[in-house]
C-alpha cells in the first residue's frame, strides 16, 4: 500500500485542491464479506483528512497543540458513506483513493475520500471534523473545540454549516429501536493513539448490531450510511446498541451505561446476495 501528496501545498492557507492519494491490491485486510469494508475505509479516509488539514494548518499532526501545549486532535463528528453496491470490491481489483478537503469553517472542516477501482468511485467516505483538547487527563467526556492553532482562510463555509445544521436535528431526532447488543469499550481494542475510542469502532459496533437484528433474514448491506456523533467513552464503560429497521431504511443508536446518547447511523440497506464459502 502506497500514499502520496499531489497539487499544491501552501502552510498555512486552506488547501482544496490538495489530493492525499493511496493505493493498494484489494485483499483481506481491504474487504469485508461483500465489498470494500466501512470500517477499513474510515480509517484510511481519516487519515487523508488529516494529513489535508496539516497542510491547511502548517504542521504534521503530532505537532498540533494550542497556547498551552496541549495536543489538539481533529475529531469526527459526523460522516456519510456512499458504497456502490452493485458494483462491489473484490480480491485483487486495483483499489486507488483521493482524500482532499472541500470546506473550512474553523474549527471545522469536511473532508472526501473517494475509493476507486478501473477509474470508477465505488465508495465515497465524507466527514466533518473539529479540532478538539482534551480539558482533563483520562476522561474521554471533557473534550472543547479549539481554533488559536488554525489561521487559514474559511473556504466554502456555508457547506459546515449545512453539516453542523444535520448534526443538530439528528440528534433532536431521538427514536430508539429494539436493544440488539451490548459492548464493553476496550482500551487495547477499540482506542486509537489519542486514547479515545476510535471514530469507525462506533460504525463497527452498530454494524454488528445491525447484522444480528437482522440475522435470520436475506442479508443486507448499507448503500449509503449517515452517522453523527456526540460523546464518546472510558476504558470497561459499556454501550447498549438499538435497531430501528423498516424495509431498507434502518437506524442505529449507541447509548453509554447512563442513557446518553452517544452515536446515531441512519443507512438505506437493500438485500444483498453473499455466497456461502
Amino acid at each position: 500500500m502506497t500514499r502520496t501528496i499531489t497539487g499544491t501545498a501552501i502552510t498555512g492557507t486552506a488547501i482544496t485542491d490538495t489530493a492525499i492519494s493511496g493505493t493498494a491490491i484489494a485483499g483481506l485486510p481491504h474487504l469485508d464479506i461483500f465489498t470494500l469494508s466501512e470500517v477499513w475505509a474510515l480509517g484510511e479516509a481519516l487519515h487523508g483528512v488529516w494529513q489535508a488539514l496539516a497542510q491547511s494548518l502548517g504542521a504534521p499532526p503530532g505537532q498540533w497543540r494550542d497556547d498551552e501545549g496541549r495536543r489538539i486532535y481533529a475529531a469526527v463528528m459526523a460522516l456519510t458513506i456512499r458504497t456502490d453496491l452493485a458494483h462491489p470490491v473484490i480480491e485483487d481489483d486495483a483499489l486507488l483513493w483521493d482524500s482532499r478537503l472541500l470546506a473550512i469553517r474553523k474549527p471545522h472542516a469536511v473532508g472526501e475520500t473517494v475509493f476507486s477501482v478501473d477509474g470508477t468511485a465505488r465508495m465515497t467516505v465524507r466527514l466533518l471534523t473539529s479540532l478538539v483538547r482534551r480539558d482533563v487527563t483520562g476522561s474521554n467526556k471533557k473534550l472543547s473545540k479549539v481554533r488559536e492553532r488554525w489561521v487559514a482562510p474559511d473556504v466554502e463555509a456555508a457547506l459546515v454549516d449545512n453539516w453542523l445544521d444535520r448534526h443538530h436535528r439528528a440528534k433532536g431526532a431521538r427514536l430508539s429501536g429494539v436493544p440488539v447488543l451490548r459492548h464493553q469499550a476496550n482500551r487495547l481494542a477499540d482506542f486509537n493513539a489519542a486514547d479515545l475510542f476510535y471514530f469507525r469502532n462506533f460504525v463497527a459496533v452498530a454494524r454488528a448490531a445491525e447484522w444480528q437484528e437482522n440475522r435470520k433474514l436475506p442479508p443486507r448491506l448499507a448503500a449509503s450510511r449517515d452517522a453523527f456523533f456526540f460523546g464518546n467513552v472510558d476504558d470497561g464503560e459499556g454501550m447498549l446498541a438499538r435497531v430501528a429497521r423498516e424495509g431498507p431504511a434502518c437506524r442505529t443508536e449507541l447509548f453509554r451505561d447512563d442513557d446518553t446518547l452517544i452515536f446515531i447511523s441512519e443507512s438505506v440497506a437493500p438485500v444483498v446476495d453473499i455466497p456461502l464459502r
